[in-house]
């Protein structure tokens, strides 16, 4: 029976940091829940069935995404993309694009897309509580790896090396 590694994780210890040639902004005002989410646009593998019932799969190398981001409303990061969203709409080119970076920063993960932009404003409410602003971030040729956040067990750490995954020593089991 292998022995169970206790895991830690801090939403404060999130870290995503957007930036460009201009500018490197760390955003800061995450909203409490979920803050921030990526989903593929398209699916890396999706199961094709024939009328015989012949089966093949349709592989796709399409790493876009979206980045959804939820601020709340007095964030200074909201300045920062709303500036950034109306300089890219203004210019009409790529002068504007980013990157984004997230990490988790007591854990294995990690999310980099080189080319990003803002898809579109957050829809803007006002009430007698403190609302959220939803930001939408497009994201191009994602290269992420979704990690744990507990320390690897020897067997887990073969199957990771044989894999072509390094396991980082602070993350080995004794």
């Amino acid at each position: 029976m292998a022995s169970q590694q206790l895991g830690n994780y801090s939403p404060e210890d999130v870290v995503m940091i957007i930036a460009n040639d201009k500018f490197s902004h760390t955003i800061t005002g995450m909203a409490d829940g979920t803050f921030i989410s990526y989903e593929r646009s398209v699916d890396r593998a999706t199961l094709y069935v024939g009328a015989d019932l012949t089966a093949a799969r349709v592989l796709r190398r399409n790493k876009a995404g979206t980045v959804s981001l939820t601020l709340h409303q007095s964030a200074e990061s909201n300045d920062v993309l709303s500036m950034i969203a109306q300089l890219d709409e203004e210019a009409h080119d790529n002068s504007m694009l980013f990157s984004v970076t997230i990490k988790d920063m007591l854990g294995r993960s990690v999310f980099f897309a080189s080319q990003a932009f803002i898809g579109n404003d957050p829809t803007t409410t006002y009430s007698t509580d403190l609302e959220t602003r939803d930001w939408t971030i497009t994201v191009i040729d994602v290269d992420r790896h979704t990690g744990g956040n507990a320390k690897v067990d020897p067997e887990t750490q073969a199957t990771l090396q044989s894999l072509g995954y390094t396991v980082e020593d602070k993350w080995k089991s004794n």
